[in-house]
């Protein structure tokens, strides 16, 4: 694959799943990043929590997401028949991306795993990282719907 369709397809792509979560592709998992070691009742509770959180995300009922998912919706087509634009729904995920993150982060620091320091490091080192996606979106190279995305790919959950 040469460059420019990788800067065009692969970073938005790879966007997205960060922002969106990469555990949470499909009912089973998705290829690579599949979670085959779960239990059912860890399957049960990320499903649950991904439900939630897109209900949350967009003000849908849980049923109309649960209904959406099992018949193919993508994720954006019900935002968008929610009234969220997609922009907002990148800017919504983000936010809970970044709640999640400095949430994780603090954890380890509570835990003793990590240093304030270092999780203070890790939450900069990832905003350059996705300022520097961001960027790169901005200026020509996005086409969100050209992996199927944000049209319905890794959205459709």
């Amino acid at each position: 694959m040469n460059k420019k369709k990788f800067l065009r397809y692969g970073l938005p792509a790879l966007a997205i799943t960060l922002l969106v979560g990469a555990g949470t592709a499909s009912a089973s998992g998705f290829g690579a990043f599949s979670k085959n070691n779960l239990t059912p009742d860890q399957i049960v509770a990320r499903h649950n929590d991904m439900f939630q959180q897109q209900a949350d995300l967009i003000g849908a009922s849980l049923d109309e997401v649960k209904n959406a998912w099992a018949n193919g919706t993508s994720f954006v087509d019900l935002a968008k028949s929610k009234g969220v634009t997609e922009d907002a729904l990148k800017a919504k995920m983000k936010t809970l991306r970044e709640t999640q993150m400095k949430t994780e982060l603090q954890t380890l620091v509570e835990k003793g795993v990590i240093t304030q320091a270092q999780a203070d490091s890790r939450i900069a080192t990832m905003q350059k990282f996705t300022d520097k996606i961001n960027g790169k979106m901005k200026n020509g190279h996005s086409n969100m719907k050209g992996m199927g995305m944000l049209g319905g790919g890794f959205d459709r959950l």
